[in-house]
């Protein structure tokens, strides 16, 4: 018999399904599907039995992995609803690490406006299943104030991909309630790549230079907008910023908005938002690069096929997953992970 132990010494039984069947007042069955993520079951049943989970803190399938005298392999992945080119990049490339590397990834996604109430939902479904450590993608500060708030324990390592702003989030922070279970952040260095960006302007005499940033919400996208408003400030010139989602809709909207006349250069937050702007001078009648020179961010496969082709600053996501899975390792056995900053690199093409 599985027991757990308590501050007297003396054992108590383990939570099973049962347990959490009635505590949430539903069937055995209807927790089963829960734990395995069944998208059918409604939301109302959803809620309490995650809440009976965290209430009695059950872990499914504990007692077999006792007796078996190994460790979970699986992983639980946290990442946003949206389908974001960085983010969604990045969850292939660990997904693809992790079952290179034997073990298997649990997916919960957030929706588009996540509350703090969606993310403790999403951990604890995965807590429940297992998980060794957990893996939350998204890069927004609404998630991390969420993870910063968090009342339910968490007692498995956590790795967060692409919080760029590391004294926001210090590596081996220690989640409220945890127990001792550690964080880890592994980001790109967006502060770079914005800098080659502009260096690379500069370089082409290029000085009235405009930027579409990123939502607010987004960590890569304060950095990104910080450091062009650094960098012109420096160098004695005057930061323009259009305000853009990602979207292509909105860098066409900050594109049909610019005085043409007074711009030589576009650094746009995202590949994305520069195809709105590449569309929007079409329709301008202006000739990219010779009237006015774009630079977008990530290098999504589609950028070498813009018209013109699009010079920009590429991430590699595929080693940002595989730094993620090493580093989660790393916490789960104790070893050293790498916690420097990736480096992107600058795609030069016929846009500029």
């Amino acid at each position: 018999m599985t027991t757990t132990a308590t501050p007297n010494g003396r054992g108590r039984k383990a939570p099973t399904i049962f347990d959490v069947a009635e505590r949430a007042g539903v069937s055995h069955q209807t927790v089963s599907r829960v734990i395995n993520g069944d998208p059918t079951v409604r939301d109302q049943f959803r809620t309490k039995v995650t809440d009976a989970v965290t209430a009695l803190g059950y872990r499914p399938r504990a007692a077999a992995r006792a007796l078996a005298g190994g460790r979970s392999r699986a992983l639980g992945l946290v990442s946003a609803g949206d389908a974001l080119y960085g983010p969604s990049s990045t969850a292939i490339g660990f997904e693809r690490a992790a079952r290179t590397a034997g073990y298997h990834v649990l997916l919960s996604t957030l929706p588009d406006d996540p509350k703090p109430a969606d993310l403790s939902e999403a951990l604890s479904t995965l807590l429940a299943q297992d998980v060794a450590a957990v893996v939350l993608v998204a890069a927004d500060n609404r998630v991390l104030d969420a993870l910063a708030s968090l009342t339910l324990p968490v007692t498995v390592p956590v790795v967060v991909a692409n919080a760029v702003q590391r004294d926001a989030l210090p590596t081996d922070l220690v989640v409220p309630g945890s127990g001792g279970a550690t964080i880890s952040a592994v980001a790109i260095d967006q502060a770079a790549g914005a800098t080659m960006a502009l260096q690379h302007l500069f370089d082409r005499g290029h000085r009235r230079i405009v930027h579409i940033a990123g939502p607010s919400v987004s960590q890569e996208a304060e950095v990104r907008r910080a450091t062009y408003d650094r960098t012109m400030r420096d160098r004695g010139l005057t930061p323009v910023v259009f305000e853009g989602d990602w979207t292509p809709a909105s860098g066409f909207a900050a594109g049909r908005a610019m005085d043409v006349a007074s711009v030589d250069a576009v650094f746009a937050g995202n590949d994305q938002m520069a195809l709105g702007v590449l569309h929007a001078f079409v329709e301008e009648g202006l000739r990219v690069p010779d009237d006015v020179a774009v630079i977008g961010f990530d290098d999504v496969p589609e950028a070498a096929h813009f018209t013109p082709p699009l010079t920009t600053v590429r991430q590699d996501f595929q080693a940002m997953g595989e730094r993620v899975l090493a580093s989660a390792r790393a916490l789960l056995e104790g070893g050293q992970h790498d916690d420097a900053l990736l480096q992107p690199e600058l795609v030069v093409r016929r846009s500029t």
